[in-house]
């Protein structure tokens, strides 16, 4: 049976993803590294939340800029209690709250998207 973590590691890096698209269609695109064989989840996490910070001077509406930032935050969030949960997993295995945090933190990335793209996506797109 494969590791739950190495299964929630996956999804987070898909989320990563899918926010890089999202943020691709702001008005002034905001660009995260993008995944390949030298990224790492602290470059992600560090590139999100410089995003974080960013998004809040762009020329949104106050839903629009506060529903990316809680976007943003969701993934940083899912990422800390995994981070925290490998750092620990040679000695303790994760326990069921982590898991559960971090699927449905992964929930609210998706959710959150979905609210998000009608108001950003080209129509082209």
């Amino acid at each position: 049976m494969s590791d739950p973590l190495d299964h929630f590691g996956e999804l987070l890096l898909g989320a990563y993803v899918l926010i890089s698209k999202t943020l691709g269609w702001l008005p002034l695109a905001i660009e995260l590294p993008p995944v390949g064989n030298d990224w790492t989840g602290e470059q992600g996490a560090q590139a999100i939340d410089r995003a974080r910070i960013a998004v809040r001077d762009l020329p949104l509406d106050e839903t629009t800029s506060s529903l990316l930032v809680r976007l943003l935050l969701e993934w940083l969030d899912g990422y800390t209690i995994w981070e925290h949960a490998m750092d620990r997993r040679e000695t303790l295995t994760a326990s069921a709250w982590q898991y559960e945090s971090i699927a449905y933190t992964l929930v609210r990335i998706e959710s959150l998207h979905q609210v998000l793209a009608p108001r950003l996506r080209p129509e082209t797109d």
